[in-house]
């Protein structure tokens, strides 16, 4: 029988805050070298001589390869050292971004962004691993909700970094801004991954952890597999699809959206757009409030956030076209729930697997169904807006938030499941 593996706790105070700076840089460089291009569409667009239905491919590709790294990803991140993975990670998509101004042709920037897609995946699973392997308890919980606020803080400045990128030097300059950055990151996080688990080690604290690796299965992979029907895990991931067609989809076309509908220039579209992730930070407070607090279950939450969504797409349909103020504003709601969302999908959901040493699985499964909406969103939503307008893209989104509040048909089946992570 293989011997156990074990696990090196840290110690509280210093240790962990540097766990938590190391891992939220690392994983907030990655909205730069990634939401840059949608930042740059609109840009593209009216200099660049690209279409809307052309371009639209591009980020489908990355979604599309980010969805089905999810499951590589997921499965190596509890069984292979999670550290040198998601170093491997932000080093290839610092080289891809470093690449794509290069590219002169969509085929050409579509196979670059699907590469980058692949690379990017090898990072949120394995590092959610790692986290769970040396943050003891609550404090685990606590790190991976306070690493959700990196998706609005990261959009936030791929976007107002491509806004000052495209006044100063088009929109090739965000894609050398983004590989410098990410080529520095992967080094602060080889150096600081490497001295966390010095510090653990130094400690002399071990616990045992499940079998994962070793020529063996993942004890926890098996088990995820098998309660996918009886848990409800199965709308769960279906929502997870959902969210990320909205949150997403949303954010790579709200610039080109807004340039049409209200006729002003790429760059403002642009810099109004960076003013919803500021919002959005509200999402992942609320996501975490209205789980513990009032729903206490994962799919009732997911729902009420889906519901949010509808209402807000529902007066954008309705007041929305007459306001360029108020369809920012009600946007801004939208991806906010949808932040809500993603945190319940992509962070707390997955940490009840931790007893069972699949949180790296278990995180790879749902994010992969969130980039496969994410992928289908990016190039359906260009091919929408150009046969029937913005309008029958609005009736569209409309259909998807609806279709999200479904998730609480999950609520009864995933109560049976679910543990207490805030307290054990």
């Amino acid at each position: 029988m293989a011997e156990k593996k074990r696990q090196r706790k840290l110690p509280e105070g210093g240790a962990l805050t540097a766990l938590m700076i190391v891992t939220w840089v690392t994983y907030f460089s990655l909205y730069l070298g990634r939401l840059n291009f949608s930042a740059c569409m609109s840009d593209m667009i009216g200099n660049g001589g690209f279409s809307k239905a052309e371009l639209g491919i591009v980020p489908a590709a990355f979604f599309c390869s980010y969805g089905f790294g999810q499951f590589l990803s997921g499965l190596l991140g509890d069984r292979l050292p999670p550290k040198y993975l998601v170093f491997a990670g932000v080093l290839c998509s610092a080289l891809i971004n470093l690449a794509f101004p290069f590219c002169q042709a969509v085929p050409l920037m579509a196979a670059a962004w699907f590469v980058n897609g692949l690379a990017q995946s090898l990072v949120w699973a394995p590092m959610a691993r790692f986290i769970a392997d040396l943050a003891p308890g609550p404090q685990c919980v606590r790190i991976i909700l306070v690493l959700s606020t990196t998706s609005p803080a990261g959009t936030l400045c791929a976007y107002g970094v491509s806004a000052v990128a495209i006044q100063a030097g088009g929109w090739r300059a965000s894609f050398f801004a983004a590989a410098a950055l990410l080529l520095a990151v992967s080094l602060f996080w080889l150096s600081g991954s490497l001295r966390l688990e010095r510090i653990a080690e130094a400690r002399g604290s071990w616990e045992p952890l499940p079998q994962s690796g070793g020529g063996a299965p993942a004890q926890g992979s098996g088990g995820l597999l098998r309660m996918l029907l009886p848990s409800g895990m199965v709308v769960l991931l279906a929502g997870a699809c959902l969210h990320g067609t909205l949150k997403d989809g949303l954010m790579t076309w709200i610039p080109t959206y807004l340039t049409e509908s209200f006729a002003i220039a790429p760059s403002f579209s642009v810099a109004l757009t960076t003013v919803m992730p500021i919002v959005n930070l509200l999402g992942v407070y609320l996501a975490n409030r209205w789980n513990q607090r009032v729903f206490r279950n994962e799919a009732y939450t997911a729902a009420g956030f889906f519901a949010c969504s509808l209402a807000s797409l529902l007066l954008l349909v309705l007041l929305g076209g007459a306001s360029l103020p108020l369809s920012v504003l009600l946007f801004a709601v939208v991806t906010s729930a949808m932040t809500a969302a993603n945190t319940v999908f992509n962070s707390i959901l997955p940490l009840h697997f931790r007893k069972s040493g699949a949180v790296s699985t278990a995180t790879g499964f749902l994010n992969a169904a969130t980039y496969v909406g994410s992928a289908l969103a990016s190039g359906l939503f260009g091919k929408t807006a150009e046969l029937w307008g913005w309008g029958g893209t609005q009736m569209l989104w409309l259909a998807l938030a609806a279709a999200g509040c479904l998730c609480a048909l999950a609520g009864k089946r995933w109560a049976a499941w679910r543990e207490d992570i805030y307290q054990t």
